[in-house]
């Protein structure tokens, strides 16, 4: 099988499995550098072999992380199980260890000064969007992602669907951001409206946009933060309304970080709600809910902060027992 003729048939499987755009292009990449590596061994290789000599090639390469790397063999699996429909039987390679990091939470006057400064860009309400990463625990694309539906501010809440692991939970929404997200409600109702004239579509899950037309036209499926233009869908090369793209987002606080001078990214946002939660005594059970987290442990993360709270005992064994030093 050539390159591209495999290319084809994960790329129909993808679609057929429903999964997002980004694990899409993410398997066709790992994809075509498999194949580009396969040239290089025999072809009597067992597949097994052939996918842990590449594996092993990219453990050497320090210019990965683990994460990479386990990136790449998820792809690959996906390749052989559900494409070729040929599981694979064990994979003994070398492997990339994951460092312990401490996870960087931004102070907070680093967060009350950086979100008094993040501007909004190109049109869109970044400002607003960042404040939602911090006060709610969110991911960078996850206030994005959210529909009309996806609020109710009777309730204060939020849903996040469909999120990291394909998880869904539900959210507080800070009390002081109710009017404005009032306000980017009226300002979304104004696209969907001029949508509806010009018969844009918005840009639906396509096993749900099969089941249900009138979908794309409804105001309750409509982005919180609508893209200020349409774009032509890649899959289906339709003309619909996307979202804002995250990229605005992390221009807005590199902007902001750059005139403070401070090392705040937009996802650390995420690790200061965390960590401030928990110095505030917070039940980590509850913020391992709102943050989805799917074990306390990667939620005990956090609790590095923590440490800074043990006395040392050195303030008591000498405190008062030594006398200052004179100069001599």
């Amino acid at each position: 099988m050539n390159t591209i003729e495999a290319i084809l048939r994960l790329r129909r499987v993808i679609r057929r499995q429903h999964k997002a755009l980004n694990t899409e292009n993410t398997y066709v990449y790992w994809l075509k550098r498999y194949m580009s590596a396969l040239r290089h061994l025999p072809q009597a290789l067992p597949s097994e072999k052939k996918v842990e000599h590449f594996l092993s090639d990219l453990a050497r390469n320090r210019a990965i992380s683990a994460s990479t790397q386990h990136q790449a063999f998820n792809a690959i699996v996906f390749f052989y199980k559900d494409v070729l429909e040929i599981p694979l039987q064990g994979v003994d390679a070398l492997r990339i260890s994951r460092p312990a990091h401490l996870r960087h939470a931004p102070t907070v006057p680093e967060v009350r000064a950086l979100l008094q400064n993040v501007p909004d860009v190109a049109g869109y309400p970044t400002n607003l969007v960042a404040r939602l990463l911090y006060g709610c625990g969110l991911r960078v694309t996850e206030p994005l992602n959210l529909r009309i539906k996806d609020i109710s501010l009777d309730r204060s809440t939020l849903s996040i669907l469909g999120a990291k692991g394909g998880k869904d939970r539900v959210i507080r929404l800070p009390n002081s951001l109710k009017a404005e997200i009032t306000q980017q409600m009226n300002s979304a109702h104004s696209v969907w409206q001029r949508d509806q004239r010009n018969r844009i579509p918005l840009e639906i899950p396509q096993q749900l946009g099969r089941k249900y037309p009138e979908y794309k036209f409804a105001w309750h499926w409509a982005w919180l933060f609508p893209a200020l233009s349409p774009c032509r869908h890649p899959r289906t090369g339709q003309i619909v309304r996307y979202r804002m793209h995250e990229v605005n987002v992390q221009r807005a606080i590199k902007e902001a970080r750059r005139k403070l001078g401070i090392m705040v990214l937009p996802h650390e946002l995420r690790h200061g709600y965390a960590t401030h939660c928990l110095e505030s005594g917070a039940n980590p059970r509850a913020i391992q809910e709102a943050m989805g987290h799917k074990s306390i442990e990667t939620t005990m993360g956090y609790l590095h902060a923590e440490s800074l709270s043990v006395r040392s005992p050195l303030e008591t064994v000498l405190a008062g027992s030594l006398s200052p030093a004179r100069a001599t």
